[in-house]
């Protein structure tokens, strides 16, 4: 278990960063936590980095073997006592994260991603939450206290919005009916590429 003492980091700002990609991956929230994060892995150990500016980057070490994913595994807890940028910086497969009760100030994953559920925290400002490649099997859940935005025009196919199955869709430029327009709290969320089996709610 690794931890990072809440003094050490400006409370304004954190950011996480995974590299090259992440497997089996659980990040959640814990507000009693006496440090601003805790970590803990099954497989080769991974180095954890911190940047001194409130970026912490957790490398995964070790052979990437196909068969050896099942046994790599990845727990990361959060404190909200920060307001986190979360980024994969790669591959991002088998991840579930509850970001409840998280100041979250956005999400990014640069590679492909599949088997992914985020449920994401109640916020009163913009959030940008990119993908820049492929995205499969995907669930993102927000509050109903919050608004969606989604953009991105290479392709969508098995898309559910809102609890409304869309199926195919050439290009996406859709926002929740509820709340209303007005509500400040929004996830504008953005693809760079394709998607298949995705779902806002």
């Amino acid at each position: 278990m690794t931890s990072l003492s809440k003094a050490s980091l400006p409370k304004a700002a954190a950011r996480l960063v995974f590299v090259p990609q992440v497997h089996h991956l659980t990040l959640d929230v814990d507000a009693t936590l006496e440090t601003l994060y805790t970590t803990r892995f099954d497989g080769p150990a991974s180095r954890i980095t911190d940047e001194g500016d409130g970026t912490v980057t957790i490398t995964r070490r070790g052979a990437m073997h196909p068969f050896d994913l099942a046994r790599r595994s990845a727990h990361v807890t959060l404190s909200p006592d920060a307001a986190w940028d979360i980024e994969i910086r790669g591959v991002a497969t088998h991840v579930q994260a509850d970001l409840t009760g998280l100041p979250l100030r956005s999400i990014t994953i640069t590679g492909g991603m599949s088997d992914v559920r985020i449920v994401l925290p109640h916020t009163d400002h913009v959030v940008p939450v990119h993908f820049a490649s492929g995205v499969r099997k995907t669930t993102l859940l927000r509050p109903v206290s919050t608004r969606a935005t989604l953009r991105g025009d290479r392709g969508f196919t098995s898309l559910s919005l809102d609890g409304r199955w869309v199926g195919t869709l050439v290009e996406a430029d859709w926002q929740s009916a509820e709340p209303p327009e007005t509500t400040p709290g929004c996830y504008d969320i953005t693809l760079a590429s394709g998607s298949n089996h995705l779902t806002i709610a």
